[in-house]
């Protein structure tokens, strides 16, 4: 097995993560409900309307800063996105034992449903249409992000790792040929429906951290992949594309961006399949996928 220091990135060992970021800056943190848990922990406070969250390790730093100041960007475009919630006197992140902390004003709503893709796809026209930030340094978007950092931890198999690192480096070499046609743009570089929150009726950003700048059809591309997968049905794919007015599966480069697509979700996946015996099952299922080429069943979100 591959190293599994991912594996302790559970609520049982966060608690107390949790517990001394409120106490830190003045909130309470009884009573507070696990909303989320991947790349990062998200939490909800029962004592304010804030949302807590706490990322993997150090190594995600320079995410959790930008991701302040992306939001800080997006308020002033009034772009509808996640907000920071003002703590007295303390610049964000905090770090608690090496995890960077951010709190969150707590959005009222529900999360988008997967058949709500359209809306997504119209966000995203609208992102990609605002003047790119330049008092805020985007760094260009990197086709596989913490894929390395993910594979080195996750407690997987050291024949699986080996496979995805040689798949990532055969990759990396067809992604330097590609000719992107779309304008470079400001991008949310993990766009998929679930990032989007709908408030009173309004359809709202969120999981700001992986904003980078690069060639559109990267942030189009993953709800593309997610329909391939049989994650979306193909009638709300159409939706989406239609809100967006373009098909990133038309050009001729989008069977290497659906391979990287299909790179980063397993790689996420990987670092959690100790969480449960579900988690676990689909990882199975989606590196069948892969080494043979060829979808059997439906991949599953989480």
């Amino acid at each position: 097995m591959s190293n599994s220091a991912a594996s302790v990135f559970l609520p049982e060992t966060i608690d107390a993560v949790l517990d001394r970021a409120c106490r830190d800056v003045g909130l309470d943190p009884a009573g507070a409900s696990l909303l989320r848990l991947g790349e990062n922990m998200l939490y909800q406070l029962q004592s304010a309307p804030v949302v807590v969250r706490i990322a993997r390790d150090r190594t995600h730093w320079d995410d959790a800063v930008k991701e302040v100041a992306v939001a800080e960007w997006l308020a002033a475009q009034q772009f509808p996105a996640a907000q920071i919630f003002q703590i007295d006197d303390q610049q964000q992140p905090i770090d608690v034992d090496g995890h960077p902390i951010t709190f969150w004003q707590f959005i009222p709503g529900r999360a988008a449903d997967i058949a709500e893709a359209g809306i997504l796809g119209g966000l995203l026209r609208r992102l990609h249409q605002l003047p790119r930030p330049a008092e805020l340094p985007l760094p260009p978007v990197q086709g596989f992000g913490h894929v390395a950092a993910r594979l080195d931890s996750a407690p997987i198999a050291v024949g699986d790792a080996e496979f995805l690192r040689r798949r990532v480096a055969e990759l990396e070499q067809e992604l330097a040929t590609l000719s992107f046609t779309l304008p470079v743009v400001a991008l949310h570089g993990d766009a998929h429906v679930k990032n989007v929150m709908i408030s009173d009726g309004q359809a709202v950003l969120i999981d700001l951290e992986a904003f980078a700048v690069g060639p559109a059809e990267w942030d189009l591309a993953k709800t593309a992949a997610e329909t391939s997968m049989g994650m979306l049905d193909p009638a709300d794919y159409q939706a989406f594309a239609a809100a967006y007015d373009y098909d990133v599966t038309t050009w001729s480069g989008w069977p290497v961006l659906q391979a990287v697509m299909q790179l980063k979700m397993i790689s996420w996946l990987a670092q959690n399949v100790d969480h449960s015996p579900r988690v676990r099952a689909e990882y199975d299922k989606r590196m069948a996928t892969i080494r043979t080429g060829r979808l059997v069943e439906p991949w599953c979100g989480f």
